[in-house]
């Protein structure tokens, strides 16, 4: 995968396995966790526009990417575990956590496990928020390993040929992605997403929910959900689906920008004798 040539990678030991980073920017920290099929370059567009004002850091998750894929380690605890150990290996203070769907799960069970890690939490249609499309164990593993079954013998540019609404360079990124993802990542859906909202009233950070848009009542369940969170605000996105910064992402991005403006202003303030 071609990636921008101002973007640095490193390969870190992690909770016993390797781990796949990349980092770009210059300022605070902010640390991106992607999606379930996924990898962290998936994100290089957010990545880069972030990048004027914060040390972008992401990376692959276990069984993604360029990172190992050990038999073990994919329980939510496991994936905290690792999203931590990122942080501790590049010596990361206080960064603001950014996730999307398994990723906003992951992001969002560090900041409720490790309340005074993060500086602020971020996360996109995060998995399995109130429990409403839980499946059962054998289900969510059979049509993991029907995905890569189907993946398997494709070309990447025959993959990508499925995303080119999204342009081809995110295209051609998703096809990796999802080329890549190794048999493993089974585990991950045998163990399943606790419901991220089980999460929210031990989060104490502030915190932005971008949410797919929906009907009324699954509106309004997700903003009661959020009441939860001490420092919260939760935004659905009209004519957006689970993918949120792909489907609009000059209104996410607004919103998220905004967010960002109110936490650095709050830490600013703070700071202030």
């Amino acid at each position: 995968m071609r990636l921008p040539y101002e973007w640095a990678t490193a390969n870190l030991s992690v909770n016993g396995t390797d781990i796949q980073c990349y980092r770009t920017g210059d300022g605070p920290p902010l640390v991106m966790a992607h999606g379930f099929f996924e990898n962290g370059p998936c994100m290089e567009r957010l990545a880069n526009d972030l990048a004027d004002e914060y040390e972008v850091i992401l990376y692959d998750a276990r069984g993604h990417g360029l990172s190992a894929a050990p038999d073990t380690g994919y329980a939510i605890e496991d994936r905290v575990t690792d999203l931590v150990g990122v942080i501790d290996a590049l010596s990361l203070e206080n960064p603001i956590l950014f996730g999307h769907s398994m990723g906003g799960s992951t992001a969002a069970w560090t900041a409720a496990t490790h309340p005074d890690l993060p500086r602020a939490l971020i996360i996109e249609d995060p998995a399995n928020l109130r429990g409403q499309h839980a499946r059962p164990a054998d289900e969510r593993v059979n049509l993991v390993r029907d995905q890569l079954a189907a993946w398997e013998d494709r070309s990447v540019e025959d993959i990508a040929s499925e995303y080119e609404q999204y342009g081809p360079k995110l295209a051609r990124h998703l096809a990796i992605a999802n080329s890549e993802c190794r048999p493993n990542i089974i585990n991950l859906a045998r163990e399943g997403y606790p419901e991220t909202a089980d999460a929210f009233p031990a989060i104490t950070c502030p915190t932005l929910i971008i949410k797919s848009d929906g009907d009324p009542a699954s509106r309004a369940a997700d903003l009661t959900a959020a009441e939860a969170l001490a420092s919260g605000r939760l935004v659905h996105i009209p004519n957006a689906g689970h993918a949120v910064f792909r489907d609009q992402y000059e209104t996410a991005y607004t919103e998220l920008r905004t967010f960002l403006h109110r936490v650095e202003t709050r830490t600013t303030e703070s700071e202030t004798p």
